[in-house]
């Protein structure tokens, strides 16, 4: 994910667009939905395909957001926010979640593009965006936790001012 991160913020994401110019594809059209080229903005944010899953993260980000007591919240746009992430502090916000929520979604969008290019068919990017957090939150849990004893990093970086994410009886329990 992070690799994906440093590749969306330099622009070296390698689309359609970006293949046809240098000889490596013969189309410059999204594999995704067969109707725009395909740049990064594109892959990201304007797919016609990608409409339901920016409406489930769009009310996800916003239970992130709901005990938010700051005036910059105006200033947040949603196509930014999906590509380059939280910029600063919020009160209220635990930044640090939203922007691995965020990095998930952009690996997500990214891989399910990359299985739908190579064939495969009814990739439902909502559940495995799901899955794919669940699974990195639980990772990170049993690592630091239970593993390490560093239950407070869990906690501040997972937990606090988290609507989605609790631990109940050493349990997680998800909101999404």
């Amino acid at each position: 994910m992070i690799e994906l991160d440093y590749k969306i913020m330099h622009n070296c994401v390698f689309t359609n667009v970006k293949l046809k110019k240098i000889g490596r594809s013969d189309s410059d059209l999204c594999d995704v939905c067969h109707k725009e080229n395909e740049d990064i903005m594109h892959v990201f944010i304007n797919c016609d395909e990608l409409e339901d899953f920016h409406d489930y993260l769009s009310a996800l980000v916003c239970k992130i957001f709901e005990n938010c007591d700051s005036d910059k919240i105006n200033l947040v746009q949603s196509e930014m926010l999906l590509l380059n992430g939280l910029r600063w502090k919020m009160k209220g916000v635990n930044d640090l979640f939203l922007n691995f929520v965020l990095s998930v979604a952009r690996f997500c969008i990214f891989r399910r593009r990359h299985l739908l290019k190579n064939g495969h068919k009814n990739v439902h990017l909502t559940k495995l965006f799901q899955y794919t957090l669940k699974h990195y939150v639980t990772y990170f849990y049993v690592y630091l936790c239970k593993q390490n004893n560093k239950s407070n990093v869990f906690e501040k970086n997972f937990l606090k001012d988290n609507p989605i994410v609790q631990e109940t009886d050493d349990v997680l329990v998800f909101d999404l």
